[in-house]
């Protein structure tokens, strides 16, 4: 939620900055700026909108300059508006601020300013940080000195980016929210997420909790925000290639994404017995397993706790991360939290990290992004490898995610080469699913469900999480109502809800419990539900057929990608952008 963009080198900064505010679209925002140190002002540009056709040399052909910092805002103190808007000043409009997080005592510290003399233009939290730096700056000798002042007065979260009119110098700090340097040739960089500077650098360093960095003179100095001590910092080497950031000539990142789905299998599963092994002795040592994520991760999560359970006869308790706080008392020495997240900054996750380890309890992760706040968090980390994820909604990272669960429970069985024949052959049906001649059948299908009101999803044992996702995906994108039930839930209250003509996907797998699946399809089509069947085999009862090989609990993986095709088929009958859906986030960095 928000981005971050931040240049100092020897170039123009505004062009990288614009692309990298660009790149960060996927996180969600509702307004954007940019501001560039001169000799003796900021200059800025703010709008309301999205930044996409903007184009700096047509749009504002005069502005430029070697340092730079950008942001794209989401509300959340003060309404969408230019004021509102980052960068945020200080009185004499020397500092300006770009900020990711929330000021909690915001509130407190406006007053306090305002009886000293300050004046306010906007509603925001951030608007304070300007003000407390301009403050602070009268009674410290240095910048930074004035700068970690300033962090240690803010309570509450922060990915800041600041800079002053005149001064060759560029500092980021953060606390709670993501920020990442990168370190290129006599320039650098900061972003909330990577690909913001990928295009100019590989080299990172990802800043942990209470770090700032100060750049200047073609260096750069992390310390620790408490203790104003330089701190040792680790550059690392992403290696994702850029290719993987761009669409590639397809028209949205969701279905390139999509696409991607088979090579990522591949790259999921080419983990070794070795880099498993560490992940199964902690499994095989906890006495209690929580799996702990959100939204797509969750879901994951869920198919992963069914497959231990089936597999291995191991018991996990999946947990939404945002409800974790009320069951991390419970947690002892001896127990195992497996987070799963495609990003390693959504926030509720890493609290849960910081539950787990008060407790005693050991972490492991399945990641996708080397180096995150998560990966560095855990006790051990397995990458899962999906890439960059740009589109908002979640389609490789999960399959990636159901792909690691599968690997991990192999290696507990023992049977690590078996599960990744098993795996090569779903990697193949994923690929058959996303022909050209089953897309177009799935796009046929959408003409016709893009005019509903509601779809529902019913699924059984290891296909409960495909039911959840897949209306996931749909709600998401085509803003229809839809719900997914495990089958035995139904007549508990969902089948009140089946109604003539209302679409009900069925996942089916040959996994013990098809029969009663099917039953349960029977049920709502007596109802008059048009029953959409993903099976390993076709029944009469379903009114139309989407095949899913048998590959016994690992179907799911494969089954899946059918609704991820329909949800972005359906937002692209409904005319809607399957890439940045409104009201949401890629990246949830705020609790």
């Amino acid at each position: 939620m928000c981005g971050i963009v931040g240049y100092i080198g020897k170039g123009d900064g505004a062009p990288a900055v614009i692309d990298g505010l660009k790149r960060l679209e996927y996180r969600g925002y509702d307004s954007w700026g940019i501001a560039v140190s001169e000799s003796d002002k900021i200059k800025f540009h703010k709008q309301v909108g999205k930044i996409g056709g903007f184009e700096l040399k047509r749009d504002l052909p005069d502005f430029g300059g070697s340092i730079c910092i950008g942001h794209t805002r989401w509300a959340t103190h003060g309404g969408v508006t230019e004021k509102n808007s980052h960068p945020h000043f200080s009185c004499d409009k020397k500092i300006a601020v770009v900020h990711n997080g929330i000021v909690e005592n915001y509130q407190e510290l406006r007053k306090e300013l305002e009886s000293k003399g300050h004046k306010f233009v906007s509603q925001t939290d951030t608007e304070v940080i300007a003000h407390l730096l301009e403050e602070n700056l009268k009674h410290k000798k240095s910048k930074k000195d004035a700068v970690l002042k300033t962090l240690r007065e803010i309570e509450g979260s922060y990915a800041l980016g600041i800079i002053f009119a005149g001064e060759e110098i560029l500092f980021g700090a953060r606390k709670g929210s993501p920020l990442v340097l990168g370190v290129g040739k006599q320039e650098f960089y900061l972003g909330s997420d990577v690909p913001a500077f990928l295009k100019h650098t590989n080299k990172v360093v990802f800043l942990d909790e209470f770090q700032m960095v100060e750049i200047s003179g073609g260096n750069y100095e992390v310390s620790d925000v408490n203790s104003g001590k330089a701190a040792k910092v680790k550059e690392t080497k992403i290696e994702w290639d850029l290719d993987e950031a761009e669409k590639g000539g397809h028209p949205h990142f969701m279905i390139k994404e999509m696409l991607e789905q088979p090579t990522v299998i591949e790259k999921t599963i080419s983990i070794s017995e070795e880099e498993l092994s560490p992940a199964v002795k902690m499994i095989e040592k906890a006495k209690n397993i929580y799996v702990v994520a959100c939204g797509t991760a969750l879901h994951a999560g869920i198919y992963g706790s069914y497959l231990f359970a089936l597999e291995n006869g191991v018991m996990m308790q999946p947990i939404s991360a945002g409800e974790f706080p009320h069951f991390g008392s419970l947690l002892k020495k001896g127990d195992l939290v497996i987070t799963v997240s495609q990003s390693g900054e959504t926030a509720d996750v890493l609290e849960a990290v910081k539950s787990a380890h008060k407790s005693g309890a050991k972490v492991l992760a399945l990641v996708n992004v080397m180096g995150s706040s998560l990966m560095r968090a855990a006790d051990y980390s397995l990458l899962t490898k999906a890439g960059p994820e740009i589109c908002v909604l979640s389609t490789k990272a999960y399959v990636s995610q159901q792909a690691m669960f599968a690997m991990l429970s192999g290696a507990l069985k023992g049977k690590v080469s078996a599960t990744k024949k098993l795996l090569l052959k779903v990697k193949d049906d994923v690929s058959s699913i996303l022909s050209e001649s089953s897309r177009k059948n799935i796009a046929k299908m959408a003409k016709k469900l893009a005019k509903v009101d509601n779809i529902y999803a019913l699924g059984r044992g290891i296909n409960y999480s495909n039911a959840l996702e897949s209306c996931l995906k749909i709600k998401e994108v085509s803003y229809i109502h839809a719900e997914g039930f495990g089958g035995g839930d139904l007549k508990h209250g969902p089948i009140a809800l089946i109604e003539k003509d209302v679409p009900v996907l069925v996942f089916a797998a040959n996994d013990g419990v098809d029969k009663e699946i099917v039953s349960n399809a029977m049920e709502v089509k007596a109802r008059g539900a048009e029953v959409i069947g993903i099976s390993y085999q076709n029944n009469e009862v379903f009114e139309q057929y989407l095949p899913a090989n048998d590959h016994g609990l690992l179907t799911p993986i494969a089954s899946i990608v059918y609704s991820q095709l329909m949800a972005y088929y359906i937002a692209l009958e409904k005319n809607l952008d399957p890439d940045k859906p409104r009201n949401l986030a890629k990246s949830v960095t705020v609790k």
